[in-house]
């Protein structure tokens, strides 16, 4: 039953804002506060804080606004199209799972690594050829079967390996991927198309993945041999065709249709995951596999991102209505003739938020309202390269963040830890976006 209301609830906003249909997304409003009461009890403590914390801000905002009670429900459906994209998502780890790419995962990783830098090389690029289609997902698999297969490597350096190789090799790839909720989060913030978005990130992508490579391969020569085990399956060039195909149909249907970036990726989803599925005669497999994950994602998974885009919603909803952001924003239009300290602002802010356990969604969201208004008139795509970059920049150093806490839990490491060796990595990737945002 909760299921079916959550699906039911979703289709409608996501006709109402396909539509631009006022009435159903005041509908979806109202509709969506059961949503939000019975997430709020099944979501971790983490998301819970974040959510009163929005809420409360926002009531006490409130008096202060210019909006009226009914124009409330509408700032409660603002942001389930975000809501809609994390259900479909699992769509894509199920193909991936139907097409058996992930029984693949001991040969991706350790064929022609016969020494300790190239080794990292292989462990970085099977990260990044795996995530963009299971994300997270893939990142226990992987760091399972380096720590089962490097036992001989002492713990320390193997630690090492896994929390540089593995999470910054998932940063890099989801920076340009649309399937990203960071990459959708932040076109919707800025309205900026992705066809304008994607030589910045794919640029930005392979030349910190070059960094990573090379840093590596100097002075790790020292010889390895690693027994593994091998299975059949799809190539490794039919999961690279898949992501060209799914960006070129990305770009040419939102072209064509002419909807927005999230609508489009929304819509492709699913129907590409059919198709590639069914193109490799698996496609009742899929369907089967898909519906489970699908329904999984709505019983289980959804809950903490309908607490936080809903009270989001609703937060910034109000404070646009308020003059307090004109009283934030002041001193920082001084700093308007210096684009790189603004710039620069940013991942700072994200940095420091993910340090006390800010989610990079809400860190988003919150700075946009700060900076977004002094940056969009000038300089839109650095501000969204600046979003998507120190958004994923922060996965791979918030101690407070899943992917830390969850490699913290499969090494045996302290978070802070892994917050260390990774927050160089996290600053030189923000250096590196803002030079090149300010040289093109």
């Amino acid at each position: 039953m909760q299921r079916f209301y959550y699906g039911m609830v979703l289709i409608l906003v996501f006709i109402g804002l396909a539509l631009q249909a006022s009435l159903l997304l005041w509908i979806g409003g109202l509709l969506t506060l059961p949503m939000l009461v019975y997430s709020f009890f099944h979501s971790n403590r983490l998301f819970q804080g974040m959510g009163l914390a929005f809420l409360t801000s926002g009531a006490l905002l409130f008096p202060y606004s210019n909006v009226s009670l009914q124009d409330i429900p509408p700032l409660f459906s603002n942001n389930l199209t975000l809501v809609v994209f994390v259900a479909i998502v699992p769509l894509m780890q199920a193909a991936i799972e139907t097409l058996q790419y992930d029984k693949q995962v001991q040969t991706w990783l350790f064929k022609g690594a016969t020494t300790k830098g190239k080794l990292h090389t292989r462990a970085l690029l099977t990260t990044y050829g795996f995530v963009p289609f299971m994300n997270l997902s893939v990142l226990p698999l992987l760091q399972h079967t380096l720590k089962e297969s490097l036992t001989t490597v002492e713990k320390k350096e193997r630690d090492v390996l896994i929390s540089q190789t593995t999470l910054r090799g998932y940063a890099l790839a989801l920076v340009w991927m649309p399937m990203e909720i960071m990459v959708v989060t932040a076109i919707g913030l800025t309205g900026e198309s992705y066809f304008s978005l994607i030589p910045y990130l794919l640029l930005l992508s392979v030349l910190m993945t070059l960094v990573e490579i090379g840093k590596r391969s100097i002075g790790q020569n020292e010889g390895l041999s690693i027994a593994y085990h091998g299975e059949g399956g799809p190539s490794k060039w039919s999961l690279i065709s898949a992501v060209i195909i799914f960006l070129v149909l990305v770009l040419a249907l939102g072209e064509w249709l002419e909807l927005s970036f999230i609508l489009t990726v929304v819509l492709l989803i699913p129907l590409f995951s059919l198709g590639w599925t069914s193109l490799l005669g698996e496609g009742r497999a899929f369907l089967r596999k898909g519906f489970l994950s699908l329904g999984k994602q709505l019983q289980i998974g959804i809950h903490p991102f309908i607490v936080l885009f809903v009270s989001l919603g609703w937060f910034t909803g109000i404070l646009n209505q308020t003059e307090l952001l004109g009283y934030v924003q002041e001193p920082l239009y001084q700093l308007g003739e210096k684009p790189v300290l603004l710039l620069a602002i940013i991942p700072l802010s994200f940095y420091l938020l993910a340090m006390v356990g800010i989610h990079p969604i809400a860190s988003m969201v919150l700075v946009h309202e700060v900076i977004g208004p002094i940056l969009m008139p000038t300089m839109p795509i650095p501000l969204t390269v600046m979003y998507i970059v120190s958004a994923l920049a922060t996965f791979t150093m918030s101690p407070y963040g899943i992917i830390v806490t969850m490699t913290a839990r499969h090494t045996e490491q302290n978070p802070y830890r892994i917050m260390i060796i990774n927050l160089p990595f996290a600053l030189l990737f923000a250096a590196i976006a803002i030079s090149i945002m300010l040289l093109f």
